[in-house]
């Protein structure tokens, strides 16, 4: 089999989106597997937005204290590839055809039980990562939630600290309707005394954050309270802010753009330091400088291109817009601005786009590279209501050329992580990596 094949496989032949909430499979399934995911010394973060930037801040601090680092991502932007990390690089494909073939010889034994015992493609795929990453003997790790985190599968582990940035709407027909309900869902990663530190601060939710925290008699740490930022200065890839939490810090400089990053790796940082005390490491302040100066989050306000210049975003709910929008605001104020957008049919179309079309001369809207973007038109017929000059271009490669051909200055990619990791493939390669071809 070879990894594309692996890939097919995966996409086509594991459950998606249809399988029933629980951690049953998933907990039998690395059963079978001898429970690979133990031994590792793990920070578990869920949330609405940010938490794979928290994740990514987390795994490079972890890194660059000279552990062995694992890092477990999803959705990834461009290849797969990106969802299992060992010390911030990708692993070698016959590594995780090896991890494929082992989780696939206990899969199919569960596959022959039944319909609701058969592992779905992200139960599959947290398998497999665990696999690796106890196959490379890591020792430490930052494990981000797929969705919601009380019924995620990464909801197996044991951590040293749970990590929750922000909550939101999203994902409301799985996670509810109400910050409340939401709130609830990512809280259940929580575990009894083991400390948690939240980025979030509207009550609501911070409400259960609280009353999670002190049913299980876990230390909590928020953000505005137990650890914040100040001085705050924001130049597009070079930002700086002090930090205020289980230690001090002046003057870090932060690679990702927007305050809401700003956040993040306050929320990063002092997950790292409680981590850090919970298993007696010595923190290091310049591996901290290091790792916030260098991390690289694909995806996130990212300059891609100079000439012109090509930002891309993966804004694709309402808190990823207003964050886009201050991001606009603060580094390409002044500047003309033509967007190319594409949403998927599931989100809320209405609240990213009267946010972000109004900032733009010109709008493009095209179709990401998904099953779950089909009323393109719909798309179209929105953005005409907040944009001075709008077109629709199926095709996301022909969307970007027509963006260029029309900016004076700038050209913002975004909406969809799928329309986001396309092209950034395109842009940074010329073609689009083969995987994009099996993409559903």
């Amino acid at each position: 089999m070879t990894y594309l094949e692996m890939l097919s496989y995966l996409y086509n032949e594991r459950p998606s989106g249809k399988v029933t909430l629980g951690l049953e499979r998933i907990r039998e399934l690395l059963r079978r597997l001898e429970s690979p995911e133990r031994g590792m010394k793990l920070v578990h973060i869920a949330g609405t937005n940010g938490k794979g930037s928290t994740t990514k801040m987390i795994h490079a601090m972890q890194s660059e204290h000279g552990l062995r680092t694992a890092g477990f991502f999803s959705p990834h932007l461009s290849t797969f590839r990106e969802r299992i990390i060992v010390n911030g690089n990708f692993v070698g494909n016959e590594v995780l055809l090896e991890a494929f073939r082992i989780v696939n010889s206990e899969a199919l034994k569960m596959d022959a039980q039944g319909e609701n015992t058969k592992p779905s493609f992200f139960e599959f795929v947290t398998a497999m990562a665990f696999v690796v990453f106890h196959q490379m003997k890591t020792q430490a790790g930052a494990i981000e939630v797929g969705l919601g985190g009380r019924f995620d599968a990464t909801n197996t582990i044991s951590p040293v600290v749970s990590t929750i940035t922000t909550i939101d709407y999203d994902h409301t027909k799985i996670l509810g309707n109400t910050l409340e309900k939401i709130a609830f869902e990512k809280c259940g990663i929580v575990k009894p005394k083991t400390p948690v530190v939240c980025g979030e601060s509207k009550s609501e939710a911070l409400q259960i954050v609280r009353k999670t925290a002190q049913s299980n008699e876990s230390p909590l740490f928020c953000y505005g309270s137990e650890f914040f930022a100040d001085n705050v200065k924001l130049e597009l890839g070079n930002n700086e802010f002090d930090f205020f939490g289980l230690k001090e810090f002046r003057s870090l400089r932060l690679s990702l753009n927007g305050v809401h990053q700003i956040v993040n790796a306050s929320t990063a940082l002092q997950a790292f330091l409680v981590f850090a005390e919970e298993i007696g490491l010595e923190v290091d302040e310049n591996a901290i400088r290091r790792a916030l100066k260098n991390v690289v989050m694909p995806g996130r306000f990212e300059v891609i291109c100079e000439t012109p210049l090509v930002v891309i975003d993966g804004a694709h709910n309402k808190e990823g817009a207003v964050a886009l929008e201050k991001c606009i605001n603060t580094y390409l104020s002044g500047r003309d601005l033509t967007v190319v957008i594409g949403i998927l049919d599931d989100k809320d179309k209405e609240a990213i786009l009267s946010r972000i079309a109004p900032l733009a001369s010109n709008v493009v809207v095209t179709r990401p590279k998904s099953h779950r973007a089909i009323e393109i038109e719909e798309t179209y017929e929105i953005a005409r209501k907040y944009s001075r000059h709008s077109e629709m271009v199926d095709d996301p490669i022909q969307a970007y050329k027509r963006a260029v051909d029309l900016s004076s200055d700038v050209v913002l990619i975004t909406g969809s992580l799928y329309l986001v990791g396309y092209l950034r493939d395109y842009i940074a390669h010329g073609t689009v990596n083969p995987e994009w071809s099996l993409v559903r």
